[in-house]
């Protein structure tokens, strides 16, 4: 089971990922990414990408213009004592998909192993505010 310091540090490997996505950063996008293990990319629309190298040109492609993407009401869901999911809904303007973000850890480090995003009815939670900058250490 995962502690809470534990806890905050995925949430903050998640606020990283979207930080990186919305500021169209490929090489903090890439750092975030496992390299050692099975990776594997949902996309809306998208074929289903399952090669680390596929999944960082498709992220080339998507931080080439980056949606004004927001991450909202952000939950831990823990996958064991070195994985856990993010279950998170992604503000685009006026549209949100649900998205599902995988971690685990590696060399020390949460690594996004999944991303997910799709279509979702409904809204966040209204007491759901966008991640805050804040530092786990």
């Amino acid at each position: 089971m995962l502690n809470d310091r534990q806890k905050a540090e995925i949430l903050f490997a998640n606020e990283r990922f979207y930080a990186a996505f919305s500021g169209g950063d490929m090489t903090a996008m890439d750092s975030l990414w496992g390299s050692d293990g099975p990776v594997c990319c949902l996309h809306p629309g998208w074929e289903p990408l399952m090669e680390r190298n596929r999944i960082i040109a498709s992220w080339n492609a998507v931080l080439q213009a980056p949606p004004p993407i927001v991450c909202a009401a952000p939950s831990v869901l823990p996958l064991g004592e070195d994985g856990a999911a993010v279950i998170c809904w992604e503000g685009i303007e006026e549209d949100y998909l649900i998205a599902t973000n995988i971690y685990r850890r590696e060399g020390g480090m949460w690594k996004i192993v999944h991303h997910q995003a799709g279509p979702v009815n409904g809204t966040p939670p209204t007491s759901a505010q966008p991640p805050q900058n804040n530092r786990v250490n």
